[in-house]
């Protein structure tokens, strides 16, 4: 269970990065407002959800308040409702909040609330939309130079990553954020999530290894290494919700291990704590991962009645995602005990509750978004036309990072190219420059082997290779098919030729496998150094030469032009 944190501290050093000095004039106006939202931030501490946001709901209801006190509470209630599992609440008070810390340029603050966003889309299966706010998020944490910030933000990406069906990807970031995590002296709650958060990566990737027929024993017990920390870390601290997000991964581990008993344990320990902290929705989880375990103990009759009664009280605000689950493992076990009517039944209402998921996915944020400037207009009806021009921005910014962006990697694209390129090319402070022509060996064998699925598995993951070797001046371009380009600034034709055979070897070495047995890739590549007066088309045809060269020398290798 990822979703565990957000890390949205509202008080403390997390809240005081660049651009938090920029807002001088919303300083808050009054001790009686200051300590009401110490005392909201304080439930989140405490992990007293409803609480808090119950305080945060009568701060908002205050008269005179500040922009700085209303960004404040909006986010604390929007923090306060993810926890809760009330996601469409959390998404609108979250935009709010970041409205008023965009105009102040607090980039501390957006950060934070990027990865409050991150998390709520991410939970409601809007995943597009939450790897926005995540990557938001880090260049946010990254601009205003806050390790705290981002490690969360590192957090909420390898989450996003996860949820999008690249878990291997999500491992490596989740990794990166625990490392991180535990550099930060007295931040329990960042170490607890590192922690969590990575045994729940861990627990995915462990699962998708087993559907592949793979061991899963490593990922299994790194994953139980990880979340036995963070229960007794949630214990020490006295934190019920830590505990409760925490034990539930266990439960989910104890499940795959076959430790049925032990996983029945942490069951009846999640529902007390649950039912004390009023977490409906993790009341839920908690009864479906014990009718989990009575089935996989071979009882399928107690199993169907135990998902029966759930069925037979779930309501409608209760999570689709799970009745949909649970229809299928209806129909799964009456299948298995040649029970077909029921069986068929079940089926049936697996499908309309698909199609239903599947309809509500795709509208809920256009409705999200028509809810937030409903809300906009209430609060600043003279704003209107601004509002307007920001939105009319934001889709025009998007629809040109669409057109200079590759869909499948999401590097930038040809287009892209012939917008920047001329830039660097006057720009006399990047000078040198190199060009890198980069194909992947033998691709089409990998997509007749391996099917076209895996091939747009190993584009992207070349993607991030190449994201691995360059800087934020360079540029890694996606020319089409299993064609690559490198611009490289402030490099020599030596440094550029060292650059290439990093990333030979960080390809050559990566593990493959992960996704597909048997699957091995290496790349060839060209790189040339621009010549004085030289155009650009001959300066990438001398690349392509270099490149056509490494091939015909026998592949995974480098060829260098000559200057």
């Amino acid at each position: 269970m990822s979703a565990a944190l957000t890390g949205t501290n509202v008080t403390g050093a997390n809240a005081a990065g660049a651009g938090a000095t920029k807002m001088k004039k919303a300083a808050p106006s009054n001790a009686l407002v200051h300590d009401l939202l110490a005392e909201c931030d304080r439930s989140n501490t405490d992990g007293q959800h409803r609480v808090g946001a119950q305080q945060a709901d009568a701060i908002l209801a205050l008269p005179g308040l500040t922009d700085f006190e209303q960004a404040q509470a909006h986010q604390m209630m929007s923090l306060h409702r993810l926890r809760l599992g009330e996601h469409k609440a959390a998404v609108r008070h979250g935009l709010l909040a970041l409205e008023i810390w965009t105009e102040s340029e607090n980039l501390s603050r957006q950060s934070q609330i990027h990865c409050t966003l991150a998390l709520a889309f991410t939970e409601i299966a809007l995943n597009d939309t939450a790897l926005r706010h995540a990557d938001a998020a880090l260049d946010a944490a990254r601009a205003c130079a806050s390790p705290t910030a981002e490690f969360w933000a590192l957090s909420r990406v390898g989450m996003v990553q996860e949820a999008l069906g690249n878990p291997e990807f999500g491992l490596e970031i989740g990794r990166r954020a625990l490392t991180l995590a535990r550099t930060l002296d007295q931040d329990d709650e960042a170490r607890f999530a590192g922690l969590n958060n990575l045994g729940d990566c861990c627990l995915t990737v462990a699962r998708a290894q087993r559907a592949q027929g793979l061991s899963a024993t490593n990922a299994l017990q790194e994953a139980l290494a990880l979340v036995v920390e963070s229960v007794e870390m949630a214990r020490a601290q006295g934190h019920p919700f830590w505990e409760l997000i925490a034990r539930i991964n266990f439960v989910s581990i104890m499940i795959e291990l076959q430790r049925y008993a032990e996983a029945r344990e942490q069951i009846d320990l999640i529902r007390t704590l649950a039912r004390r902290q009023g977490v409906r929705y993790i009341e839920i989880n908690n009864e479906a991962q014990l009718a989990n375990v009575v089935r996989a103990e071979g009882h399928i009759d107690e199993a169907i009645a135990m998902m029966d009664a759930q069925l037979a009280n779930f309501c409608d605000d209760d999570d689709p995602a799970l009745f949909n689950r649970l229809h299928r493992s209806l129909y799964e076990m009456h299948k298995e005990c040649r029970r077909f009517e029921p069986a068929l039944a079940h089926h049936r209402e697996l499908h309309a509750g698909m199609l239903r998921l599947a309809a509500d996915t795709a509208s809920r944020q256009a409705q999200m978004l028509i809810d937030t400037i409903a809300v906009e207009q209430a609060r600043h009806e003279t704003e209107r036309s601004r509002l307007e021009a920001r939105v009319e921005r934001i889709r025009s910014e998007e629809l040109d990072y669409e057109a200079h962006t590759d869909a499948l990697t999401r590097l930038p694209n040809r287009r892209a190219l012939d917008r920047e390129l001329p830039a660097l090319l006057g720009d006399e402070r990047v000078q040198p420059l190199c060009a890198v022509m980069i194909d992947l060996d033998h691709f089409k064998r990998v997509n007749d082997e391996h099917g076209h699925a895996v091939g747009d598995s190993v584009l992207t993951t070349m993607s991030s290779l190449l994201r691995a070797v360059t800087r934020d001046s360079d540029m890694a371009v996606r020319l089409g098919g299993e064609e690559f380009l490198l611009i490289l600034t402030n490099t020599a034709l030596p440094q550029a030729e060292k650059v290439c055979e990093r990333l030979l070897a960080s390809v050559r070495g990566y593990p493959w496998t992960t996704l597909a047995p048997g699957l091995s890739c290496t790349v060839s590549a060209g790189v040339s150094q621009l010549k004085p007066l030289e155009r650009v088309p001959e300066w990438i045809e001398r690349s392509d030469a270099a490149l056509y060269e490494a091939k015909h020398a026998g592949r995974d290798r480098v060829g260098v032009a000559a200057l």
